[in-house]
């Protein structure tokens, strides 16, 4: 069985979370290079783009986190305050999309907003339950849920953002 608390025994899947995160950031730059100046005059679509790669560069950073060896403690309160971060980072992203928009986001931003902090929060309990509870509560199987929903909703994002862009752009 697989040891909820031992860094060790996650290597290789979180060497292919940063792995995977670390593609996606350059294939999603690249494409928003190619859109650069469409995308500058639209706070929807900067807004977005920020979202999606925050969200990776947190999956990124997390799974690197973890394969670095470390004492479990300091483990769980870096992917407690990487977690944090994102959220906040997040939290500011969300704060000037609605001062742009006048406080009027669509249902579906407001979805998109949830799903960010609710992958934010798997991080709060992995790191918290590592850090404080001796890895009782979920260990290092939330950090895995967290990374794994960040790079499923960056996905996402990112073809609805490259393809609303690409018809905007059209129409």
């Amino acid at each position: 069985m697989l040891e909820p608390l031992n860094p060790g025994e996650w290597t290789e899947f979180f060497l292919s979370v940063a792995a995977a995160a670390a593609v996606l950031t350059g294939l999603i730059v690249v494409g928003l290079s190619i859109h650069a100046e469409f995308i500058a005059q639209s706070l929807t679509h900067r807004s977005h783009a920020r979202a999606t790669l925050v969200v990776l560069t947190a999956a990124m950073v997390i799974g690197l986190v973890v394969i670095a060896p470390q004492t479990t403690e300091w483990l769980g309160w870096e992917l407690l305050l990487i977690s944090l971060g994102f959220a906040a980072i997040n939290t500011y992203n969300n704060a000037r999309a609605m001062r742009g928009t006048g406080r009027r986001l669509p249902r579906d931003a407001w979805l998109r907003i949830g799903i960010g902090y609710a992958i934010a929060a798997c991080g709060v309990i992995g790191g918290i339950s590592i850090a404080a509870l001796d890895g009782q509560g979920g260990g290092l199987y939330w950090i895995a849920v967290e990374t794994l929903a960040a790079l499923v909703w960056a996905i996402a994002g990112a073809w609805r953002f490259l393809i609303g862009v690409t018809d905007e752009k059209r129409s």
